[in-house]
């Protein structure tokens, strides 16, 4: 195996030392003693060089073996670069205000106990998402032997009580369909993310580029995923309202695409007008009844709509009235 850049390790009176030397600094990876094959020694040694490659200039490295250490361990993982850009985003911020209090406390100081009670004194969503980011740090760190054991398994927080998103009913429907007729933006933006079954953030990226034999093939940026949808006459009638040539079919006043919190706000006001409530995900359940009338099996349905089991499918598809909604999104598209 090639040896890494910048990475120093010298045997001194039989002992291993490690550093990364880069700019006219030599600093200490904190894993002095052990072979350089160790698994440890290159993730101190990927957690250091993604310091210089990523963060500004003269940042500095956190002391071996604290939490903030860890975090940079793992986010120099594999693991870390597999999320997605979304997911990464979410996590940076709850690990960032971890790091700016418990930053400096020694990782193997952390206990169970610890984490159980202030995720406890937090509660909720909140709590729920926080062990969510701090679970895999810790996990990375105990494969890695540098902690005996990992504090967050076994520890679960309850879920909250939740009634979702609010699902586009045929009332919901007609009401939007009357209040934003064909040619408008907002009406667009309904279409496209109903006989897509695509999430805000994936729909706001959506172009021609996408189109291929027949299909609208994108990747899901939550999963990483493929998703197939095909090109139905009611999808191909609403891609011929949207640019010919543009980087994106959804475009906002000012001619550019969307940012996905931006379609999401412009969305809300446009069902705030309507005097519905759903959103965007709120549309998968005509998106459901759409392919059962398709005569699509629940196992496709669920695959086309990403995230949603076969008993949401079926739960969907069950409780609507199928009849009145199909001939809402056919009849008018």
């Amino acid at each position: 195996m090639k040896k890494p850049p910048f990475l120093r390790s010298k045997l001194r009176r039989g002992r291993w030392f490690h550093t990364y030397r880069r700019g006219g600094k030599e600093i200490a990876l904190g894993v002095h003693g052990l072979h350089p094959t160790d698994p440890q020694v290159f993730a101190a040694y990927c957690a250091e060089h993604a310091r210089w490659q990523h963060r500004p200039p003269g940042t500095d490295s956190p002391k071996a073996g604290t939490f903030a250490w860890a975090v940079d361990l793992f986010k120099s993982s594999p693991r870390w670069d597999g999320l997605a850009p979304s997911t990464r985003k979410n996590k940076e911020a709850i690990l960032r205000r971890y790091v700016a209090v418990q930053g400096a406390r020694p990782l193997n100081s952390i206990t169970r106990e610890d984490l159980e009670a202030a995720l406890y004194s937090k509660g909720g969503w909140a709590a729920v998402n926080e062990l969510k980011a701090l679970r895999p740090v810790f996990q990375h760190a105990h494969k890695l032997r540098f902690i005996p054991s990992d504090p967050t398994r076994g520890l679960e927080i309850e879920r909250p009580e939740s009634q979702g998103f609010p699902t586009a009913d045929p009332d919901d429907i007609a009401r939007f369909q009357e209040r934003w007729p064909i040619g408008t933006t907002q009406r667009l933006v309904f279409d496209l993310a109903l006989y897509t079954g695509a999430s805000r953030v994936d729909l706001a990226q959506l172009s021609r580029a996408n189109l291929d034999d027949g299909l609208l093939t994108y990747t899901r940026q939550k999963t990483g995923k493929t998703a197939y949808v095909p090109l139905t006459s009611e999808l191909r009638s609403v891609i011929a309202r949207t640019p010919d040539i543009a980087p994106a079919l959804l475009l906002t006043s000012f001619g550019r695409p969307f940012a996905p919190a931006g379609l999401g706000n412009f969305f809300a006001e446009a069902t705030t007008a309507a005097g519905v409530s759903f959103r965007l995900h709120g549309l998968r359940k005509a998106f459901c009844v759409y392919w059962a009338e398709q005569a699509k099996t629940t196992h496709q349905i669920a695959a086309m709509a990403g995230h949603m089991t076969l008993s949401e499918v079926e739960r969907y598809t069950r409780d609507a009235d199928r009849k009145r909604m199909i001939r809402l999104l056919i009849g008018d598209s």
